[in-house]
């Protein structure tokens, strides 16, 4: 995936036009596996794509 593609955000969502939330793709994330485990304040959660291409988080 290239880095010059432009990404259309509706800023009303975003608390401060002056930071931006990073954005990171899927396949950054998660290589060529179909899930990832995240830590997050001492908890696991799983991210992982279904059969139908959906992302799932779960704990």
């Amino acid at each position: 995936m290239t880095e010059d593609r432009a990404v259309n955000i509706d800023l009303k969502y975003i608390r401060s036009t002056e930071i931006l939330p990073k954005t990171v793709s899927s396949e950054a994330l998660l290589g060529q596996g179909k899930q990832i485990f995240i830590t997050h304040d001492g908890q696991i959660y799983q991210l992982r794509i279904t059969k139908l291409g959906k992302l799932i988080l779960t704990k």
